[in-house]
This record gives structure tokens, C-alpha cells and sequence, in this order.
């Protein structure tokens, strides 16, 4: 029948690391207009990032569950039955769902498309990982996490936390460890001490992982990636940059980063519990910012 349209259901799993957050299904797309059905799983965070075309606009309404968002720093709950949207949004938006909630999502600029290409980008390079090395793969997942929180807490304490992109630091601390697939398996997966020309190998892992997101993602994501184990003393690698030559995106990652090798058995180092960690990082003021140290130790602490 003319102006009849009869679409099956298109859809992507929208994933952070190794954990569902939920999916998208595409249900009507014409004339630059997008009509779609989003679920968000029970505690799950998911973020809406500020649109690069200013006429773009995203419009939400909860079919049913129930989310929770900060507006101006204070809390705003919203249920089955509430509508949302945003136009000209400046800064990320962070919503998290208090029960598994269905949406239908609609919005004036193509994003579907984009979304699936960005998924299966994530999803290929997760694999890779996977497949080196399962330690690289739940380590780089774990980073991601401990860098979101760390960007949490440091918003609650009152830091300037503007110039930090969510998205960008997500991306890049989930895939800061790329490089490691360039890496021998019989020194990526040693349980003894590396010894000098094995350390070699790991110390040229974050150009690797450079230049294999150079291919897929922006400069602000490479760089990250590239500078993680560098510290404001200079003692770090591949540069040895120091202080405000360090971003701090690339400090927050270099801190989760070491954190989580820190607590993790690798068989040669004396595994640390999360508040002895989080303390030894803080007296390192020389290495870490204080900034991100401290926000780890009351994350610790709490």
C-alpha cells in the first residue's frame, strides 16, 4: 500500500566493557529524522554527550521504569509517563536507570548509523584484546571503570571537571592497553619479573595503542591513550613529559591504571587491598595528581 512502511526491528547492544548497559532499535528513520526504542538494564549509567551540529535535537519519553539524572548538581527523578529532551546541551549529561526502563527516542539528525559503526569499532577491538590476552582484556575494563568513578568523585569535590569529556575518557581508558596485542605472548603472559629487553616490549605498548586508534577515533582519544604511564616527575614513558605536558584525562587513566595493577594477583607482585593502594598512590605526589589520588582515596575510604 502507498506511504505504507512495514520496517523490521534493527538493533545494536549498547556495551561498556564486558557489561551490558543495554540496546537500541531503530524503528522509523525519513527525511533526517529518527525514530527509535532505547532500554536501559536496572543500574545502569549511560551519558548523553553535547551534539556538534547545534540545531540537533533528542528527544526522550519514558515508556516505562524509571531513571535518575543531575540537573545543576541536584537530582532529578523521573518515571513511566515523563518526557525529556535536550537542544543546545553544553555539557554531558549522566542518567542512570533506577529500574530497567524502556524509552522511545527520537531525534532530528541521522545517529543510528553512526552508533552501529561505533559499537562494531569497540566491539572488533574488544575481541582483539580478548584474544592476546583475557588479564589485558578484564584489566582495560576495570581501568574504565575506576577512571569514570575517579571522574565522579572529583565533580563531587568540588573540581573543575568541564573540559573533561566522559565519552573521551571512557574510549580511551578501555582501549588504553591496545598496544599490548603487538606484544610476544611469552612476556605479555610471564607470571615472573620481566627482565630488561622484555621490559622493552611493554614500554612501546602505548604507541601501539596509539596508532592503532589514530585509525579509528580523534587526537584528544590517541593522546590519552599514548601518555598514560607518563608522571609529572618526568619518570615516565615514552616522553618522559612532565607536569601540565600530562592531560588529565591521561593522569586519571595513568592512576586507575596503576591502581588496579596494584590490587590484582599477578602472580609476582604482593597484591595491595583497595585503601592501602589508594593511599600508597596519594603519597606519591611527586608521580600522581593529588587531585585524582585523592578522589581514589575516598573512593577507597567509602
Amino acid at each position: 500500500m502507498d506511504g505504507l512502511y512495514i520496517k523490521k526491528t534493527e538493533g545494536i547492544s549498547l556495551e561498556a566493557g564486558i557489561e551490558s548497559v543495554g540496546s537500541l532499535r531503530l524503528l522509523a528513520q525519513a527525511g533526517g529524522l529518527e525514530v527509535m526504542r532505547q532500554s536501559i538494564l536496572k543500574g545502569a549509567t549511560v551519558w548523553i554527550t553535547p551534539a556538534e551540529d547545534v540545531e540537533t535535537l533528542e528527544f526522550f519519553h519514558i515508556l516505562s521504569g524509571a531513571l535518575e539524572m543531575k540537573v545543576d548538581g541536584s537530582p532529578q527523578q523521573l518515571a513511566a509517563g515523563d518526557s525529556f529532551y535536550v537542544h543546545g546541551l553544553r555539557d554531558e549529561l549522566l542518567i542512570r536507570a533506577r529500574q530497567s526502563t524502556e524509552l522511545l527516542y527520537i531525534t532530528n539528525r541521522p545517529l543510528f548509523d553512526s552508533l552501529f559503526g561505533f559499537q562494531d569499532d569497540l566491539t572488533n577491538l574488544l575481541r582483539q584484546i580478548d584474544e592476546k590476552d583475557h588479564y589485558t582484556y578484564a584489566h582495560s575494563v576495570h581501568v574504565m571503570c575506576y577512571s569514570a568513578k575517579i571522574l565522579e568523585q572529583m565533580a563531587l569535590d568540588g573540581m573543575d571537571t568541564a573540559t573533561v569529556s566522559l565519552d573521551t575518557l571512557m574510549v580511551a581508558s578501555l582501549f588504553h592497553d591496545i598496544g599490548k596485542c603487538f606484544v610476544p605472548d611469552e612476556i605479555l603472559k610471564k607470571r615472573q619479573p620481566l627482565t630488561e629487553s622484555e621490559q622493552r616490549f611493554i614500554v612501546r605498548h602505548p604507541m601501539d595503542s596509539a596508532r592503532i586508534l589514530k585509525q579509528r577515533f580523534d587526537e584528544k582519544i590517541v593522546e590519552i591513550a599514548r601518555n598514560h604511564h607518563e608522571r609529572l616527575d618526568g619518570s615516565g614513558y615514552p616522553f618522559g613529559l612532565i607536569g601540565d605536558e600530562i592531560s588529565v584525562e591521561a593522569r586519571m587513566i595513568g592512576v586507575a591504571d596503576s591502581f588496579d595493577a596494584m590490587t590484582t594477583d599477578r602472580g609476582y607482585n604482593r597484591q595491595m587491598g583497595c585503601l592501602e593502594a589508594a593511599e600508597e598512590l596519594y603519597a606519591l605526589k611527586d608521580r600522581y595528581d593529588r587531585r585524582v589520588t585523592g578522589a581514589l582515596l575516598t573512593l577507597a575510604r567509602s
